[in-house]
């Protein structure tokens, strides 16, 4: 293991000179722009009611009333790999043709002219029955008096890599043991080729795991080393260049004798790639070890539990989405400007770090993340400029934080797969996390793999489907704007790195390090594997009698083995302050930290539901008493049983009555502390009117 670590280090040398730079900035956009969230934005409610009937399956479907309501809902189901393979495999064959025509199209977009071009034929009926089904939009980029259409990214994405098995390339066949047999065995240049069914039952039998490990070991024994350390250091593609500074008995590259050896083997082959017509910077002489048996030797040798336990490990859990919370209620707070270019001035900066949970990890400075929040909540529309240039928070920012835990993270989530930092890594990146996610669902969750596993995996996937991805074409039209700029190596490098940044950050892997503190592990936290639509793999219960709260306002959470902190976390994060982390983790009850829990839009009640519901012991009056207290300090009305506002301030009550939002509401004014409310509105309706006014009104029992 020591040497595969090892090279690990060298492979990571890059990300330890430090970290970029954390000015934060606006948001990057995707492939070529349009993302499912915004396309929907662009359709006016009947549109929408079209594109349900088709997601729903059922034409008799109601959607839902509200237009909000009705864009969430097609939004899930558009993202969900699922419905969208059950949904695009009941189109019509002439359907089917016109939207392969936008997914092989650079940007997935086409005129009417290049659509024409490229299918034979009237097309119209085709594109219209599309638009209605969601499937293409309406690109309003298009050149003048042009109509042109757009299928968004994070669509296209889906759809290209579930239709990628069924095309086979070039590259699948050098790179594959699938590959390597139907060339040779049912290809042109097969003697007597075989039949589709016993090709199949033969690559089923050379695919399996040990037969596919029992090839490799019976390898020449200079060769079988050099097998294993190419799997295991680069994934089983060795270019040229890197053989000759590697540490081998070998004493020369040998390409041809290599390659006659291992294709008899059915291992791999050794031959030139040529990748750059695909926008990678790959043109060499390389030492192929099949994917198949790539996987199946990674498996047997390198996980799982490989290392068994790494000398240090870090976990962030539910840090990020605490930390989102603090950074909108900071917003709410106060007036946050920014400058010309839409950059939140160093000064504020600072001064809401100091907000941020201070526990980043080793893989990010705390600007980092802050820059990260900044440039999510701008891209989902949680925060919008003032005609003042400050921020404030969103009607969809409110919605976001009444979401669950796990809704928070898959969003998060479904946002790190298109969130690049470089123009180029548009091209190759998103799908690329997109298969290494799916691979995620292979791990088990707690136990420790090595952390170039998935990377290699979904990398040797990737370029596998280069050809039904149609790289070629898209590289080939947009001419100088692509150069290869990543080689196979710092494409498996840019996985690790996202892994390392992002996944760590969202709490989905945690990471281990050796004692020199490189990363040399991940494992797949509870979270994550909830996130990834594995189920519940093990306990999430909020855990009865695991909280002890003292009169001095200390909450002390205590892990239980085989339990998940994480929901039990996420509230408490949202009305405390963390101050210790570990087996027991420690928070403390301030004014401050009350009503941040307030502005963000958790009620008083849930607050005080969320300690006595888990308390061991009963929790103590007065720490419920100042709870109450400091609500009403931060301006909460109590709205009663009989439609009664109670405040304790006299001047924010009079306030409340003149706000014009309010008055078509009060029915009469008891005293300075009270008003009665009309009765035909419910008190959950008044609450959320009220509250969308930025008055804090709760419903007391």
């Amino acid at each position: 293991m020591a040497p595969k670590h090892r090279v690990l280090r060298a492979r990571t040398g890059p990300d330890r000179e430090g970290p970029p730079s954390a000015k934060i900035v606006g948001p990057r956009g995707g492939a070529n722009g349009l993302t499912v969230v915004v396309a929907l934005k662009r359709l006016r409610k009947a549109e929408l009611a079209q594109s349900f009937q088709f997601w729903a399956g059922d034409s008799t479907a109601p959607p839902p009333a509200r237009v909000a309501d009705l864009r969430n809902k097609l939004a899930d189901w558009m993202t969900d790999p699922e419905r969208v393979a059950a949904r695009s495999a009941e189109l019509s064959g002439n359907e089917r043709s016109v939207l392969d025509a936008f997914l092989s199209a650079p940007r997935h977009r086409r005129t009417r002219d290049d659509l024409d071009s490229a299918i034979s034929g009237e097309t119209q009926n085709e594109v219209d029955s599309l638009k209605r089904a969601g499937l293409v939009f309406d690109d309003e980029a298009k050149e003048e008096g042009v109509p042109a259409w757009v299928i968004p990214v994070d669509l296209a994405n889906t759809l290209l890599v579930q239709s990628m098995e069924k095309n086979v390339g070039t590259t699948s066949r050098v790179l594959t043991l699938k590959g390597h047999l139907e060339k040779t065995y049912a290809g042109s240049e097969a003697a007597r080729p075989m039949s589709p069914a016993r090709l199949r039952a033969t690559f089923k039998m050379y695919a399996n795991e040990a037969a596919a490990v029992a090839r490799v070991e019976r390898l020449p024994e200079g060769l079988r080393d050099l097998v294993g350390k190419v799997v295991l250091e680069f994934g089983g593609l060795l270019p040229r260049r890197f053989f000759e500074r590697m540490e081998t008995e070998l004493p020369h590259w040998n390409q041809r004798r290599w390659a006659k050896i291992l294709e008899e083997s059915l291992v791999g082959t050794a031959t030139r790639m040529e990748l750059s017509r695909y926008g990678i910077a790959h043109d060499d002489d390389t030492l192929i070890v099949f994917n198949e048996v790539t996987f199946a030797w990674f498996k047997r040798v390198a996980v799982p539990s490989d290392p068994d336990a790494p000398h240090d490990d870090a976990s962030l859990g539910v840090d990020l989405v605490a930390n989102i919370s603090r950074f909108l209620a900071y917003i709410i707070d106060h007036a946050v400007r920014f400058t010309v270019k839409g950059e939140i001035f160093k000064t504020t900066e600072k001064r809401i770090l100091t907000e941020l949970i201070p526990n980043p990890g080793r893989e990010l400075e705390r600007a980092e993340v802050l820059e990260f929040i900044f440039r999510f909540c701008r891209t989902h529309g949680l925060i919008e400029v003032t005609g003042q240039r400050t921020f404030k928070l969103t009607s969809a920012g409110r919605e976001w934080e009444a979401q669950p835990l796990e809704e928070k993270v898959g969003g998060l989530f479904a946002y790190v797969h298109r969130d690049v930092d470089e123009p180029h890594q548009a091209l190759h990146h998103p799908t690329m996390r997109q298969l290494l996610a799916t691979m995620c669902k292979r791990l088990e969750v707690g136990v420790w793999y090595d952390i170039m596993y998935l990377p290699f995996l979904a990398r040797n996937s990737y370029l596998t489907q280069l050809d039904a991805l149609g790289l070629a074409e898209q590289c080939q039209e947009l001419g100088s704007d692509v150069t290869p700029q990543e080689d196979l190596q710092r494409l498996a490098w840019s996985l690790v790195n996202w892994v390392r940044k992002r996944l760590y950050l969202l709490g989905i892997v945690d990471l281990g390090y050796d004692a020199k503190g490189h990363p040399v592990a991940m494992r797949l936290t509870r979270i994550g594997a909830r996130v990834l639509g594995m189920g519940d793999p093990g306990s999430d219960a909020v855990g009865l009698g695991r909280l002890i709260v003292t009169p001095d306002m200390e909450i002390m959470l205590f892990s239980e083995p085989g339990s998940d902190d994480s929901t039990l976390t996420h509230e408490l994060d949202r009305f405390a302050d963390r101050v210790k982390d570990g087996a027991m983790r420690q928070f403390k009850l301030g004014e401050r930290s009350v009503h941040r829990g307030l502005v963000e839009g958790m009620t008083l009640g849930r607050m005080v539901e969320t300690l006595t519901n888990n308390a061991r012991t009963p929790v103590p009056q007065n720490v419920l008493m100042s709870m109450r207290g400091w609500a009403l300090n931060a301006g909460v009305m109590m709205l009663d049983k009989d439609h009664v506002v109670h405040a304790a301030d006299p001047a924010l009550l009079a306030r409340f009555a003149r706000d014009a939002g309010v008055r078509p509401f009060i029915k009469s004014t008891l005293s300075d502390r009270s008003v009665q409310l009309k009765t035909k509105t419910s008190r959950a309706r008044y609450r959320t009117l009220f509250r969308d006014l930025d008055y804090l009104v709760e419903v007391d029992d």
